[in-house]
């Protein structure tokens, strides 16, 4: 997938006779590691919003910036830079996307099946002109939604302006909210055809709500997405999701959990973060909150690309197992974790992964390959694998 950034926060500048917005944006996969070059120019467009007050209720107004002109991103282009005039109303946020909507990544329907969801649109606040504030962030918004089956809301994540790929979005965590969306929101009609079988199975234990733990969440797409597609199909009840990964994750992951407080309501105490070093996991050293309970399903994504956190990591997985045998409770028998891992194979390097989960004693249980949305480049893919610990 391509993602348009901003290089810089939106700039508001006052005239004499009118404001103006200056934009500057680049498009680029999700480390940021090669420009979007499309065979054929792709048209933007630039879309603010206002608040007006309609039926006693203050609504959300959109107005395009850029009508008649649209901006245009060509082959062999970094940066786009755009000075756009504003409307008299307040504009409070901006939203930059393709014109064309097969390009526009805007539902997870539009992302799983490949050929569509090409580009992924961002948004962010924009400043009051004079108050000398920036904003620091922009975040992107993904419909959840599958097939003719659409729930009706919308998964917001939140991100760091600019091109590190610290604390931005990444590619498999995308596709697995798509994947998650298609196999838990779908009719009951259309279950048998979906793939992961046994991985949909775990969603119908007895012993229901789960307990979810995520390793390398990152800015939290993974876990977050999971705890929304569950909350719709499980009538209200959400699994625990504790979401881990190094101490400086934690600010935005904790940012992106609060951004779900209307959508989640109280089942928003069911998702929570705690910082896990895999050095540590690996001697079965775990935070207070990792410790407290048995995990019945360990999910990561794009967690295989760093080849030298590889051994810690596959240690970290099977501390868990032997953790969540020893505290199950008596009267429902050693909880046996189970491990989702979902990864865009980058380099060839990343296989060390597999056999070091086979010597730790580790079997896929089931797979799937999905395809990734690429404008004009070869085909990518992003691969589902459930492990599951030989008996």
């Amino acid at each position: 997938m391509h993602y348009i950034r901003f290089c810089r926060p939106p700039e508001i500048q006052v005239g004499r006779s009118h404001a103006t917005v200056r934009i500057v944006l680049t498009i680029t996969t999700d480390l940021s590691d090669s420009f979007l070059s499309p065979r054929n120019p792709v048209q933007l467009a630039v879309i603010g919003a206002y608040t007006e007050r309609r039926d006693g209720k203050d609504q959300l107004v959109p107005v395009s910036l850029a009508q008649g002109n649209p901006p245009t991103w060509r082959a062999g282009m970094r940066v786009l830079k755009l000075e756009l005039p504003l409307p008299p109303q307040q504009i409070e946020t901006i939203q930059i996307r393709p014109l064309s909507r097969q390009l526009m990544a805007m539902g997870t329907d539009d992302v799983l099946p490949g050929s569509q969801g090409l580009i992924m649109a961002v948004y962010a606040d924009m400043p009051r002109p004079g108050d000398g504030r920036a904003p620091s962030v922009c975040f992107r918004s993904l419909r959840l939604s599958t097939g003719d089956v659409v729930s009706g809301q919308t998964l917001q994540i939140e991100e760091d302006l600019g091109e590190s790929i610290a604390r931005h979005i990444w590619d498999s965590g995308i596709v697995m909210v798509s994947l998650l969306a298609d196999l838990f929101l779908c009719s009951t009609s259309q279950v048998d055809n979906k793939p992961l079988p046994m991985f949909r199975g775990i969603f119908q234990s007895p012993s229901w709500p789960l307990n979810i733990l995520e390793l390398g969440c990152g800015v939290g797409v993974m876990g977050i997405g999971l705890a929304r597609i569950m909350l719709l199909r499980q009538a209200g009840q959400a699994p625990h999701i504790l979401m881990t990964d190094l101490p400086e994750a934690e600010q935005k992951a904790r940012a992106n959990i609060a951004r779900q407080s209307d959508s989640l309501g109280d089942a928003l105490a069911t998702l929570d973060f705690e910082p896990l070093d895999w050095e540590e996991g690996a001697k079965g050293r775990f935070g207070e909150k990792a410790s407290s309970c048995p995990v019945d399903l360990a999910v990561l994504c794009d967690c295989t690309y760093n080849t030298d956190t590889l051994p810690p990591l596959v240690k970290t997985l099977s501390a868990l197992h032997r953790h969540s045998a020893l505290h199950s409770s008596a009267a429902e028998g050693p909880v046996k974790t189970q491990v989702l891992v979902a990864t865009k194979p980058r380099h060839s390097s990343e296989r060390v992964f597999f056999q070091l989960m086979s010597d730790d004693g580790w079997v896929i249980r089931e797979q799937t390959i999905l395809p990734l949305p690429l404008l004009n480049g070869e085909g990518q893919t992003v691969e589902v694998y459930l492990f599951g610990k030989e008996e």
